[in-house]
């Protein structure tokens, strides 16, 4: 693998935030930047990269971003990397990400949530006791979220999709927003059985 600089990584991020912002992408010499509506061919900034490049790329980005979050503190990292990955997720599905959109569908569904919460402390109840280890409850339920979350995204593949890497894809974004969404809630006081 090619070695970069630190620096060099540190001026792509620089020239690509701030092109990013001004609404395109940047150009390089002999080309223009993408507008915001997409319009024209792709940025040759972007073309001239090779994947090796791109991945270098992304890479820094992501950890500069979670060095800025882990930096300041707060709530804030976790739910905007979450957000980030439904939109990748959605764009690698070949779906206009709207993550906004995908976390207040669930957000709506606090009595169906109370009675899930229900029935399975009274599962784990029956199935575990009352002197149950938590790590072995823990993973019972890591078990029957990711056997049920596969298991669903199986069932509703779009007409034409198949194959385990796209139902694992579906599972995973079921798993990200529900993610997002329980982080939502938290912030917004409305977790079921907390003090709104």
């Amino acid at each position: 693998m090619r070695t970069i600089s630190e620096q060099r990584l540190f001026d792509a991020l620089a020239t690509l935030s701030h092109a990013f912002a001004q609404g395109g992408v940047p150009s390089m010499p002999g080309g223009d930047a993408v507008a915001e509506d997409g319009a024209g061919e792709p940025s040759p900034a972007i073309t001239a990269m090779d994947d090796e490049m791109r991945e270098v790329l992304g890479e820094a980005a992501l950890a500069v971003a979670f060095g800025a979050f882990a930096s300041r503190g707060g709530d804030g990292g976790p739910i905007h990397t979450l957000i980030a990955a439904m939109g990748l997720m959605a764009i690698r599905s070949g779906e206009e990400p709207d993550p906004p959109g995908e976390i207040l569908g669930i957000a709506a569904r606090d009595e169906q949530v109370e009675t899930e919460i229900d029935r399975a402390g009274e599962e784990i109840d029956r199935r575990f006791g009352r002197e149950a280890v938590a790590e072995d409850i823990t993973a019972a339920l890591e078990a029957r979220l990711i056997g049920t979350a596969i298991t669903l995204a199986g069932c509703t593949l779009p007409e034409g999709v198949d194959g385990q890497a796209a139902v694992r894809l579906r599972a995973a974004r079921c798993f990200a927003r529900l993610a997002a969404g329980l982080l939502a809630m938290d912030a917004a006081g409305t977790m079921p059985g907390k003090e709104a």
